[in-house]
């Protein structure tokens, strides 16, 4: 069935103004762009006050971890976003071996709060059946870095020999090769976080001068150390293995955020010098922290259960713990740096106990949104504040997802957002049941809501652009993210007078209001606000000529 949308507002994508115009879709494709359009063999749809707009491209998702369970991907198409890019914090679905099977169960099931996790032995593989199962959304894949070295050296702690460099390269081949747009790092989450700099660069080689890919990295530090540890490396890897660089939902955290424009400045400046940085962003101040993840070295996963039990393993692990929490106290002034141990950790504990929110355990659900020290005080009243925590970390077996407010909207988020080399991003979960961060259901909407309509921080047609062409340009998607002829049919039809996120950190699971009719690779997918359970997406392929 074709499709003619009449009587929109047309917002391209590129940033230029709207003009109005009629729409003619056939198959899968945009045929017809002008004023009165006529048809006897089309579905109409009259976007009478409608913008028409590109399908939105979220930048940064972890959808591909549960796409076969939640195919209909409803919290993202829901948001007019027709394109997930996945395989991203260098943590994915494939490839794995015995290896990364074995890290799965025991760590990053535990990050991402999963279950019953299966893995593939190739990304084509897991492309293959994504495809033969179908879905709803468009994907575009990454190779995940932790993936690749776990295949080969699996959680050991030092730098991989030539000969294990050469067969991770043999890895990084295969997953382009099945069509992944490049390679993702997660550097805050083990092997990323153990993985020497070095490392990544012999494998960007691979990337960029062989197959003309990108590479896209949670930094290493995204604080008060972002200058250096962070950008300063993200951007030496991208000088020395001459790729496209991308940074993961740019955000300046902790005691930290005067640094935003040093950083904006900074890259700016690379850029100028003709290094292609880029970065994307979502819209909230609390970030996600997988707590058990982020707080527990590697090593206590080998042995999950005995270890949070037994008095001495504890013990190491409580003061692991304590240097985990006192990297939040990096940025403040030298007189709360120089304080006494006893007294930094009541002043992080504090911190910890009324600003880490709660969101989703395995077990306890009805603490779920509760800050910290309350959820504590309700489960261990007995207990004190780091053996409370580590029986909670233990009693829901490692599964606990937290917010935690580490940006600052007006420093800080406000300025990154307004830059012209910053898309957008959800870093959000497709989840089937149980509260998630709000972002994964209602970023776009906010930021067409909040950012655009109310504070008017930027234009409706730059504010489309950040989440459509721009992000189309980073990848090399030379067919999607603008409305012109010949292009695939990715549309949404909102409405920007209502357009708003209804997604709360106390109930995530929320869909939008103002977004009319979604529309993937040619089919409505949404219409009138409701999702028709249509699984017309699509698994899209990097090519070299990109």
């Amino acid at each position: 069935m074709n499709i003619l949308i009449k009587n929109g507002l047309v917002i391209d994508g590129t940033g230029s103004s709207g003009y109005k115009a009629d729409i003619m879709i056939e198959n899968d494709k945009i045929t017809k762009i002008k004023t009165g359009l006529k048809t006897n063999n089309s579905q109409i749809i009259d976007a009478s006050n409608k913008v028409v707009a590109p399908g939105f491209i979220d930048m940064h998702s972890h959808g591909d971890l549960s796409i076969l369970s939640v195919n209909k991907a409803e919290a993202t198409v829901m948001q007019g976003i027709t394109t997930l890019v996945v395989g991203m914090c260098g943590i994915g679905m494939a490839p794995a071996n015995e290896k990364v099977r074995n890290y799965y169960s025991n760590l990053v099931t535990k990050l991402f709060t999963l279950q019953d996790v299966k893995l593939y032995d190739t990304i084509k593989e897991y492309m293959e059946t994504i495809s033969k199962k179908g879905i709803s959304t468009n994907l575009a894949f990454f190779i995940p870095h932790g993936n690749v070295r776990t295949c080969i050296l699996g959680m050991d702690d030092r730098p991989a020999t030539p000969e294990e460099l050469e067969e991770m390269r043999v890895i990084v081949r295969g997953g382009m090769e099945a069509g992944a747009f490049g390679l993702s790092t997660g550097l805050i989450y083990p092997p990323g976080s153990i993985t020497p700099t070095e490392e990544i660069i012999e494998l960007c080689k691979v990337v960029h001068d062989e197959y003309n890919g990108i590479y896209d990295s949670h930094m290493r530090d995204e604080g008060a150390n972002i200058l250096d540890r962070g950008i300063g490396e993200l951007i030496r890897i991208a000088k020395e293995s001459n790729i496209k660089a991308h940074i993961s939902h740019i955000k300046i955290g902790g005691a930290s955020p005067e640094l935003t424009n040093e950083v904006i400045n900074f890259i700016k400046k690379v850029r100028e010098e003709g290094l292609p940085i880029h970065a994307d962003l979502y819209p909230y101040e609390e970030v996600g922290l997988a707590i058990s993840a982020a707080m527990l070295r590697p090593w206590v996963f080998d042995n999950f259960m005995e270890n949070l039990t037994n008095p001495e393993t504890r013990k190491k692990i409580a003061e692991e713990s304590l240097q985990y929490f006192f990297q939040f106290l990096k940025g403040l002034p030298p007189q709360v740096q120089n304080l006494p141990k006893e007294e930094k950790e009541k002043l992080i504990f504090s911190f910890v106990k009324q600003y880490f929110r709660v969101m989703s355990v395995m077990k306890n659900h009805h603490i779920e949104g509760k800050y910290l020290g309350r959820a504590l005080k309700v489960l261990y009243p007995k207990r004190k504040f780091i053996d409370a925590l580590l029986d909670f970390i233990r009693d829901e077996q490692g599964s606990l997802f937290f917010t935690v407010k580490f940006m600052d909207e007006k420093t800080s988020i406000l300025s990154l957002f307004q830059q012209k080399f910053v898309c957008i991003g959800t870093d959000g979960f497709l989840t089937s049941e149980g509260q998630s961060h709000p972002r994964s259901y209602g970023t776009f909407p906010r930021i067409l809501a909040d950012y655009v309509r109310e504070r008017k921080l930027v234009s409706l047609e730059e504010g489309i652009r950040k989440m459509t062409s721009l992000t189309a340009s980073i990848l090399g998607l030379n067919d999607r993210g603008i409305i012109k002829l010949g292009n695939k049919a990715d549309i949404v039809i909102f409405d920007p007078e209502l357009i708003k996120d209804k997604a709360t950190y106390k109930n995530s699971r929320q869909y939008p209001e103002g977004i009319n009719y979604v529309i993937i690779n040619g089919e409505i997918t949404v219409a009138n606000g409701k999702h028709l359970g249509i699984l017309n997406g699509q698994i899209l392929k990097h090519r070299k000529s990109n």
